[in-house]
């Protein structure tokens, strides 16, 4: 584990034995930066001296191109490690300080495949496959980060039931805010299921604070869950940055061009 004085406060303890936090960054709308939020957060961690890995559950692949990967030449992903072909250990790469367990497109055949009545027997809890694949790593790590479709799909279920904590990135307008509360709804559902999952908050996401409509939205955002004790809006707010966008696409993360997000890092870590 990582000698950073918080870890002992941060990580799970089971019978002494320190466990990683799980976070799933999640919304049921898409285009409010998750995958920016989850790489940005790990290389923030890293910096900081915990011990980090992100998984990728979206099968659009875009964490393998946010550490600079080409997912098309990827042999093995968290799909055959769920599927039960290959250990986590076989898929691990490492890039910017950050294991990394990535996904392709190769995911889009999950749900078909493990759902099947034919495959009933091989997969009888499809739901849970990603928490057992996790039980593989859990002990090496402070923080494992999930990045999530915004689809109901059972790769968004595994990862929801998988989590310890769940992370929603909002952008400041309308649609956007309704999506939050279908990301609530999910996970008030599987809270019912039984499941032990912790919203740590809400993260504004691309904001631009000079128009009317974001500064407006947003405190509109902050008002309503002022009312709602266990549901934060996070004071840190992310801008839209152009930088954000050539870190992405240039496949190099550097937590030194994204302030913000290495704000929000220690603004998490004072409450997980």
């Amino acid at each position: 584990m990582a000698k950073h004085s918080k870890v002992a406060n941060n990580a799970n303890i089971t019978n002494n034995v320190k466990t990683a936090r799980i976070i799933s960054v999640a919304s049921q709308k898409g285009g409010v930066g998750k995958t920016a939020t989850v790489t940005n957060m790990a290389v923030g961690l890293v910096s900081l001296g915990y011990k980090t890995a992100v998984i990728d559950m979206d099968a659009q692949g875009h964490i393998a191109l946010s550490f600079g990967i080409e997912k098309s030449n990827l042999k093995k992903t968290i799909y055959d490690v769920l599927i039960g072909e290959v250990k986590m250990r076989d898929i691990k790469q490492t890039a910017f300080g950050v294991d990394l367990y990535l996904s392709n497109n190769s995911l889009s055949d999950l749900s078909p495949k493990v759902m099947a009545q034919l495959n009933s027997k091989q997969f009888p809890t499809p739901k849970y496959l990603l928490r057992n694949a996790i039980g593989q790593i859990r002990t090496r790590y402070d923080y494992i980060l999930i990045d999530t479709s915004p689809s109901n799909d059972i790769p968004t279920m595994n990862s929801l039931l998988a989590s310890t904590d769940i992370i929603i990135p909002v952008l400041p307008e309308g649609l956007s805010i309704d999506g939050i509360f279908d990301t609530l709804i999910l996970i008030k559902n599987i809270q019912e299921q039984g499941a032990k999952v912790n919203v740590l908050g809400i993260l504004p996401t691309m904001v631009q604070d000079h128009t009317n409509l974001h500064h407006v939205m947003l405190q509109d955002l902050r008002k309503r869950f002022a009312e709602t004790p266990d549901i934060k809006v996070f004071d840190t707010v992310i801008k839209r940055a152009i930088r954000h966008g050539l870190a992405q696409t240039h496949g190099e993360p550097d937590i030194k061009k994204a302030p913000e997000y290495l704000s929000f890092v220690k603004e998490l870590l004072a409450i997980a």
